[in-house]
C-alpha cells in the first residue's frame, strides 16, 4: 500500500508538476529509482536530482528503509520523516522562512498499513546555494556571522526550534544581502517559547568556539538579549554536545562495531 500527500497548487497548469513529483515519490517509497535520477549524496538517506518533463529540476530525499521493528513504530507511532519534512517546510514558508518548495511526499506501507516499507520527499532543487560550512574562512565572514544572527534571532521570536540546525542544513545564497535556506527539515518543532531550548541551535552550528561564540552574540544584538550570558550559555551547549558525541556515542559506536566484525 502506498500513502502519498501533494500541495494543492491553486495555479491549474502547475497542476502536472505536483502530479509527476507525487509518482516520482511514489517510485522511490517502493525502492524504484527512475531513469534520469542522479544520487547526489549518499549516506544513511539519499538524495537524488531528477528533471520533471517540463524541465524543472527537483530533489528527491530518500529514506532509509527502516527494520521490521523500527518500521511498525514508524507506521503505528510516529509521522514518517518524508511526511515531517512535507509538512514542516510549508509550516516554515507559512512563517515566512526560506526552504526548498515542498512538492510531494509518499510512504509504502505494509501488514495493512502498520509497518512503514519505504518513505521519500520530493522538493523543488535549489541551485547556487552553499553551506555555511567553515564560514570562517570566508572574506565576508563578519557580515554573514551578522547576518547569520539575525536571522537565529528570526528563528526564536517565531519559536521554530529546528533540532537539525547544523552547517550543513543551513544553506546560504548572495553577499549582503543573504538568504538562508533550510534543508533537512523533518525535525523541527513549533510554537517553542522557551529560551533554554532554543539555546540548543548553538550546540553544532560551528564546532570552532570562537565561531560560536561571535554568532551567539550576534544573535544576542539581534534578539536584545545579554551578550556575555548568551554566549557562555551557547558555549555550554556546544562543548557538551562535542562531549557527549566524542566521549560516549563514538566508543559505544566503536564498540559494536567490533563485536560485529568479530
Amino acid at each position: 500500500m502506498i500513502k502519498s500527500e501533494h500541495i494543492h497548487p491553486a495555479d491549474s497548469s502547475q497542476e502536472a508538476v505536483v502530479k509527476e513529483a507525487e509518482e516520482i515519490a511514489r517510485r522511490f517509497a517502493a525502492g524504484e529509482v527512475p531513469d534520469g535520477a542522479e544520487c547526489i549524496y549518499q549516506g544513511r538517506n539519499r538524495l537524488y536530482r531528477i528533471s520533471l518533463s517540463d524541465g524543472r529540476e527537483v530533489c528527491v530525499k530518500s529514506f532509509r528503509r527502516p527494520g521490521r521493528f523500527k518500521g511498525f513504530i514508524y507506521g503505528l507511532f510516529s509521522s514518517p520523516k518524508a511526511e515531517s519534512a512535507f509538512r514542516n517546510a510549508r509550516r516554515l514558508i507559512d512563517l515566512g522562512f526560506d526552504t526548498p518548495a515542498p512538492l510531494a511526499h509518499a510512504e509504502e506501507r505494509l501488514c495493512a498499513g502498520m509497518r512503514l516499507a519505504g518513505s521519500a520527499y520530493v522538493c523543488d532543487f535549489l541551485d547556487g546555494a552553499e553551506e555555511i560550512r567553515f564560514w570562517h574562512h570566508r572574506p565576508d565572514r563578519d557580515a554573514l556571522v551578522d547576518a547569520l544572527g539575525r536571522e537565529t534571532a528570526r528563528l526564536i521570536d517565531a519559536g521554530v526550534l529546528f533540532l537539525d540546525f547544523s552547517p550543513g542544513n543551513v544553506l546560504v545564497k548572495g553577499i549582503n544581502p543573504y538568504r538562508f535556506s533550510y534543508v533537512d527539515v523533518n525535525r523541527m518543532k513549533f510554537g517553542v517559547r522557551s529560551r533554554r531550548r532554543m539555546m540548543s541551535l548553538f550546540k553544532r552550528i560551528n564546532i570552532e568556539e570562537a565561531e560560536t561564540a561571535r554568532l551567539a552574540r550576534a544573535t544576542a544584538r539581534a534578539a536584545g538579549w545579554d551578550e556575555t550570558a548568551t554566549e557562555r550559555e551557547a558555549l555550554r551547549r556546544l562543548r557538551r554536545f562535542l562531549f557527549m558525541k566524542d566521549r560516549v556515542l563514538h566508543p559505544i559506536r566503536d564498540f559494536f562495531r567490533g563485536k560485529k566484525k568479530r
